[in-house]
């Protein structure tokens, strides 16, 4: 279901050579000829400053616009923004991606507080509307999948709200992938005070492993990865990030009941 390569020439020439990288992951995992809608929630927390600012967040949207265009022809990826509200955009695509960050961030300028539950329920209301974003104990059945990809630089206000969304929608085809940025506090190395100083000065992303990890859920639905800045690794090892446990996902939701049996 990838949009043509003829397509991409005319409209996005820039986005070929990352919708090859893209293709090579999935051809890794036999994920050639899957389908699935492509979401992208960015935190837009007062922190997350320097990374708008220096077009790291436009360019990281660019690989993530690249792997929709594999995963579905119609070459756009669905934004949500969240800080300290929970923000419906629009669809990034390849026909106005080349300011896209840019331009959203005039309507949408950065706040304070974070909050991934609010995001979450939001996204699950947009998918799925007729369960509104609320409890869930049933599984969902749909044709395709929803892959979100989930960037924040920071910890939650709302940790068990967080939670209870991950876990009602792990009833439902939506697979979560947390992304964040920022040396972790777990990484730092060094002794006495400047190894205090410098766990200090970084981040906690103890709760984002919590969730990659958390059990009572129907399925597990979410992984999670740290980059001390996101272009920090190249193309082809991103992708096969992003793949780490999605295609497993995918096979354990067909016989879960939440996709049909179809590539």
């Amino acid at each position: 279901m990838a949009i043509s390569l003829e397509k991409l020439e005319k409209e996005a020439p820039k986005l070929i050579y990352l919708t090859k990288k893209a293709q090579i992951s999935l051809e890794k995992k036999d994920l050639t000829n899957h389908q699935a809608k492509v979401a992208l929630c960015l935190d837009i927390s007062g922190s997350m400053n320097s990374l708008y600012s220096s077009g790291k967040i436009q360019r990281l949207a660019e690989k993530i616009l690249a792997l929709g265009c594999q995963f579905d022809d119609n070459g756009a990826i669905d934004i949500f923004l969240f800080g300290n509200q929970a923000h419906t955009v629009d669809e990034m695509s390849i026909y106005n991606f080349k300011n896209f960050i840019a331009d959203i961030q005039k309507e949408y300028p950065l706040e304070g507080g974070t909050y991934y539950g609010k995001a979450i329920k939001m996204i699950r209301n947009f998918y799925f509307p007729e369960g509104k974003g609320i409890s869930r104990n049933q599984p969902l059945t749909a044709n395709e999948p929803v892959y979100v990809m989930f960037v924040t630089d920071g910890a939650t206000m709302d940790e068990a709200e967080t939670k209870e969304q991950i876990q009602w929608s792990s009833f439902e085809p939506i697979f979560w992938q947390f992304m964040a940025i920022g040396k972790s506090r777990k990484d730092v190395k060094g002794e006495g005070f400047f190894g205090w100083l410098s766990k200090a000065f970084a981040s906690d992303f103890t709760f984002l492993e919590e969730l990659d990890n958390m059990s009572g859920r129907y399925i597990d639905n979410a992984d999670f990865f740290s980059l001390e800045d996101p272009e920090s690794i190249g193309d082809q090892q991103l992708y096969d990030l992003l793949m780490t446990e999605y295609p497993g996902w995918v096979k354990l939701a067909k016989t879960k009941q939440l996709l049909t049996h179809r590539r």
